[in-house]
């Protein structure tokens, strides 16, 4: 498996702030020294396919998320948490926004990724049978999780989608991301729209698995 210096970048805290840096260094360093790196960090450094952020999952999370570039307080209580971006509510620090901060689009997108690499891949990548889904039906599920909670499987309330997903009942999956759409709240409607998108999105990968 070949690998590049910006893998390794991504290991590194902050390295969102460093990657134009890397890749100058990936395009002007000797091969003779790329394949020195490689053959010594390889095993380290290489990522597995299951890291990877699906993207299409990406513009799901954007699609039903909007972008906020100043911060706002959380419509619901009026006050915390203080919301940012594409819905984020801590920095890379993990520290909490304040209502004073603002940030550019390209700081929104670097934390929605960021976010998705540290807090949502790792629990999700847990889930049975992960390694057999393509991009549609991860980011089908990542859409859901970043809704609903990175630790969505096997929780209470999740008893649905937990049976489903354990008994890789893939043709049950769509239907049943749709019973999570709080049925008779105000919310209901968009969450229906969001739920449809996101079991459109895990057929179009299942579709291709066949």
């Amino acid at each position: 498996m070949s690998i590049k210096l910006t893998d390794a970048a991504k290991h590194t805290e902050g390295y969102m702030h460093q990657m134009d840096a890397w890749e100058y260094l990936q395009q002007n360093t000797s091969p003779e020294i790329l394949e020195e790196f490689a053959k010594k960090f390889r095993n380290q450094y290489a990522q597995p396919n299951t890291s990877v952020v699906p993207q299409c999952g990406v513009e799901l999370i954007k699609q039903f998320e909007g972008c906020a570039l100043t911060a706002y307080y959380d419509p619901h209580t009026g006050g915390l948490p203080i919301t940012i971006g594409w819905g984020s509510t801590k920095n890379m620090n993990g520290n909490p926004f304040k209502i004073t901060d603002k940030i550019t689009l390209q700081q929104a997108d670097q934390l929605l990724e960021y976010q998705i690499r540290n807090q949502f891949l790792p629990p999700l990548t847990k889930i049975p049978y992960w390694n057999e889904m393509n991009d549609e039906m991860r980011g089908a599920l990542l859409s859901f999780a970043y809704n609903l909670g990175a630790n969505f499987y096997g929780s209470d309330g999740f008893t649905t989608i937990t049976k489903v997903l354990k008994d890789k009942s893939w043709h049950m999956v769509p239907e049943s991301l749709y019973r999570y759409r709080n049925p008779g709240s105000s919310v209901e409607k968009g969450l229906a729209r969001r739920r449809r998108a996101e079991g459109a999105l895990w057929d179009k990968g299942l579709a291709k698995l066949k």
